[in-house]
């Protein structure tokens, strides 16, 4: 992304043609130069002499003519989004009148955003930082409450302040060694090596914790993947349509219906689930049922959690026994189907389950889905552990740099037991820091700043 400070750019802020109001935004120094010409408000004056942050009503021309009637509100800088002057067009959302007024603005001298342009001038102008920056984003995609929530947190700046409480640390650290290496005779780093050892342990355990979290700072913010995975005619795509509330998948008494894997998503009990109904897995030697089983087994060994649905009605198969075999108890959530056809208790099988999670219900009538639910929403997020407020690790690159810091300061804690040298102790300590300034942008590659920011939408 090719971003000139000296650049005003413009776009539409909001969805187009999904509200009865519609905004267009503008940012840079030229922001109000290029409105000013085109805006009458109501009573007159003009937008350039306008007080800051107040909203004006008035008129869009073009061509000497009405085109809209508008709200317009000038933010000038410091003081907005960007640090920049700020300013916003409130008409009416059709298409015809965004598109509209944004060829006007840009005819008056501003340019197209590029996506996330704006996000991009409020991280490099230092209003926010890299983390707050990527919850912007988040807050735009979030589609449960738990995501929104743990994007809130961090967009409030929770995580930048748990980074810079480490970092300070850390530095505290680097200067003790720092007056060592350039003091020896004082030996100023044995005199402190209880502190420092303190410091360290204090921060291997807060950075500990912040890695140990970020899977399931993950799961909230996009969501967890769940495998629907059984042998044939258990009610494996009946499970799916519960789960969604509505028919989605094919359900019939003919084992073998779903021949592909089927992707959907919903909101259960606040938990976004990525949901895969799969190919009944059993043996077979039909050339098009093997490719779904393949594709089930693969599904069923990307998944965060895996329903492995039993027909509850019936013994225990050879091909139910080789999914009990083959599962893993700590991401398999077992699901006994069928309790409208089962006897007045499981059938003999049910010590087979020892080690597993499960949860007895009926898809059909929907009885147990309630307790499927809770159980779901308890393996994603531990009950008693809150939205840590200190802020959580959210994506993978966060989650990489957090490691990164965490080995380095491990391998600090190690060249200060063993007494290493405190010049290879300042090592281990900058690639800390060096790694800890990667997660709030501090040190992050240009080329991946661009590829974060080119996610976003335009006008964000």
């Amino acid at each position: 992304m090719k971003w000139k400070s000296e650049d005003t750019i413009a776009a539409i802020a909001t969805p187009v043609g999904m509200g009865g109001v519609g905004i267009v935004r503008l940012s840079g120094s030229g922001a109000v130069a290029i409105v000013d010409p085109v805006f009458f408000p109501d009573g007159g004056g003009s937008l350039a002499e306008a007080e800051s942050h107040r909203l004006l009503h008035g008129w869009i021309y073009k061509d000497e003519a009405p085109l809209d009637e508008v709200l317009v509100v000038a933010m000038r800088a410091p003081r907005s989004y960007t640090t920049e002057d700020v300013v916003e067009i409130h008409c009416h959302g059709a298409p015809l009148v965004l598109n509209s007024v944004l060829d006007l603005v840009v005819a008056g001298g501003a340019r197209l955003a590029e996506p996330g342009e704006f996000t991009m001038r409020a991280f490099f102008n230092g209003r926010i930082d890299l983390t707050q920056a990527e919850a912007v984003g988040d807050i735009v995609r979030a589609r449960s409450e738990a995501g929104l929530r743990v994007s809130v947190n961090q967009l409030r700046g929770k995580l930048y302040e748990a980074i810079t409480g480490l970092k300070g640390d850390l530095q505290r650290v680097a200067a003790l060694l720092a007056a060592g290496i350039d003091f020896p005779e004082e030996d100023i780093v044995f005199a402190h090596r209880e502190e420092i050892a303190n410091w360290l342990g204090g921060v291997q355990a807060r950075l500990s914790e912040l890695v140990a979290e970020a899977d399931r700072g993950r799961i909230m913010r996009d969501g967890l993947g769940v495998a629907i995975v059984g042998r044939p005619n258990v009610g494996k795509s009946s499970l799916l349509n519960a789960l969604l509330g509505e028919a989605r998948a094919i359900v019939t008494e003919i084992p073998g219906t779903t021949r592909d894997t089927v992707e959907e998503g919903a909101v259960v009990g606040g938990v976004l689930l990525r949901l895969t109904d799969t190919a009944g897995i059993r043996h077979s030697d039909e050339r098009v049922e093997q490719e779904g089983i393949t594709r089930s087994r693969h599904a069923q060994q990307e998944a965060d959690l895996v329903l492995l649905v039993l027909d509850g009605s019936e013994p225990l198969s050879g091909d139910d026994e080789t999914l009990l075999t083959t599962a893993g108890p700590e991401r398999t959530l077992v699901v006994v189907n069928k309790r409208d056809l089962m006897p007045a208790a499981l059938p003999g099988w049910a010590e087979r389950l020892a080690g597993f999670s499960h949860v007895v219900l009926s898809a059909l009538t929907r009885e147990g889905m309630d307790g499927l639910e809770q159980s779901i929403r308890s393996w994603a997020f531990d009950e008693q552990r809150p939205i840590a407020e200190h802020g959580m690790i959210t994506n993978l690159r966060q989650k990489h740099a957090a490691q990164n810091a965490l080995d380095a300061v491990q391998a600090a804690t190690a060249a200060l037991d063993i007494g290493t040298g405190d010049e290879l102790l300042a090592i281990d300590l900058q690639r800390a820091l060096a790694a800890l300034g990667d997660i709030v942008g501090e040190t992050t590659a240009d080329d991946l700043l661009e590829r974060i920011f080119a996610e976003f939408c335009i006008g964000k």
